[in-house]
């Protein structure tokens, strides 16, 4: 019996942004995910720290979802004092619940740095993969051995499958960033139609990035 899998997208999320829900929305569909958790970043290991504190962004990412009954935040990141490994997530995702089979959401730029992330090879042996086409990036050629013998075309492996699979999902690219918006705002640039409209007036009601 296939069993119903949950989606895990992870991010500073500084802000969080149309491009963001597009992703997941496309995700969702095409994977027949029975939920979503977004997990805001307390510390990113592998990018700088984020503009807005861990609270703003939390709130933002709250907003953002609100009409998604099937989205939730999950805020265990923003609790610990530690970084933000994604290893140390999963593992207290799955002790809260063994039973639930995780996918991490997330773009072939960031899993073709996997090896340098911590844990990883256990982190692979703990959960699938959804990977994300992104403008301007393509598959490595040649793939790595743990990339080609996880490598997977059918998102039904996903649900026969305990751990360890890789499936690349074609979604239409949204190419906003949230740099592109912070400089936006910092600029003075309209970016209002980045963003939802409730995250937009989150971010001038709080003067977040310049606004």
């Amino acid at each position: 019996m296939a069993n119903p899998l949950y989606g895990i997208f992870g991010g500073t999320f500084d802000p969080v942004h149309n491009g963001h829900l597009e992703t997941v929305t496309a995700v969702f569909d095409k994977c027949a995910l029975e939920r979503v958790y977004f997990i805001p970043a307390a510390i990113p290991p592998h990018r700088d720290q984020p503009d807005a504190n861990a609270q703003q962004r939390l709130e933002m990412v709250s907003l953002a979802i609100a009409n998604y009954p099937r989205f939730d935040v999950d805020d265990r990141e923003l609790k610990r004092e530690t970084p933000s490994y994604t290893y140390d997530t999963i593992k207290s995702l799955q002790t809260e619940d063994c039973s639930r089979r995780y996918c991490l959401i997330l773009g072939i730029d960031a899993l073709s740095g996997l090896d340098s992330w911590y844990r990883w090879r256990e982190l692979l042996d703990s959960i699938h993969f959804i990977v994300v086409q992104r403008p301007g990036w393509e598959i490595p050629e040649p793939l790595p051995d743990w990339w080609q013998q996880g490598r997977t075309e059918f998102i039904e492996d996903l649900k026969q499958f305990e751990s360890g699979k890789i499936c690349l999902i074609e979604v239409e690219p949204n190419p906003v960033s949230a740099t592109e918006i912070r400089y936006g705002i910092a600029q003075g640039i309209d970016v209002s139609t980045m963003v939802p409209h409730s995250v937009w007036d989150y971010i001038r009601t709080n003067k977040l990035y310049g606004a």
